[in-house]
């Protein structure tokens, strides 16, 4: 649900040295571009998965019966973990022999079971300025319209900023790429996609101007949002 104004008045009022001079309701341009993509999802590690994982890639281990002497279970319970991790990726079976492959490894080295699933439908976000990936706190805890047009019952009514980019081409690409794609995409990290679609969608926020600084509001933090405030530069300047 999107704030009423008076509801952002009295955070601005909170605020402890802010004066501010009027407060403008905004939709910022963005695009979602639609995937389906494998998936990276993130689970925790059962306890003998876990340690078994790392007597692999610490101990050197690669056989059931050095495995289970060395974790003190027995064989049988090793061979079934072997097999089901085998079964999500996480292992390569050469007879008796295990290894660790590369999402076994990952895995091992940051404490979670990484798991591939397929066919996952996903809409990333960009902004309609920069192209840059929007962070998933900001997806998750804002309201999205698929039209540029809000009218609160209050009567508030919110404005398009002007002066939307196309996404670049390589913009989902570049996303994938990045160290901190979870920063992005939360717990279900896309690693390869095939883009179906994309289409524009707005994010209704406050600009506050002040005299100091300006300050920008949105759904997804009580207070002003240092990422919504990169914005500004875009908006400056434009009639509103």
């Amino acid at each position: 649900m999107t704030l009423p104004l008076r509801e952002v008045a009295r955070r601005v009022d909170a605020l402890p040295g802010v004066r501010p001079r009027r407060i403008v309701p905004l939709l910022l341009p963005m695009w979602a571009a639609e995937v389906t993509a494998t998936v990276r999802e993130n689970h925790p590690y059962d306890v003998l998965d876990r340690y078994l994982s790392r007597a692999i890639a610490e101990g050197g281990l690669s056989d059931t019966a050095g495995l289970a002497g060395f974790l003190g279970v027995e064989p049988a319970l090793v061979s079934r973990a072997v097999r089901f991790l085998a079964g999500i990726g996480h292992l390569r079976r050469d007879g008796d022999t295990v290894t660790l492959t590369e999402l076994g490894r990952q895995s091992v080295a940051e404490g979670r079971r990484y798991q591939l699933a397929h066919g996952r439908r996903l809409l990333l976000r960009f902004d309609g300025f920069a192209g840059a990936p929007v962070p998933y706190a900001c997806v998750t805890g804002s309201i999205w319209l698929s039209e540029p047009e809000l009218t609160l019952p209050d009567g508030t009514r919110f404005r398009p900023v002007p002066g939307a980019a196309a996404l670049p081409e390589s913009a989902v690409a570049e996303l994938l790429s990045r160290p901190d794609v979870a920063d992005f995409t939360g717990p279900v990290v896309p690693v390869a996609v095939e883009q179906t679609g994309i289409r524009p969608d707005w994010l209704p926020v406050y600009l506050v101007e002040c005299e100091d600084e300006p300050l920008v509001f949105g759904a997804a933090m009580d207070g002003p949002d240092p990422y919504l405030a990169g914005f500004i530069p875009f908006v400056e300047g434009k009639p509103l």
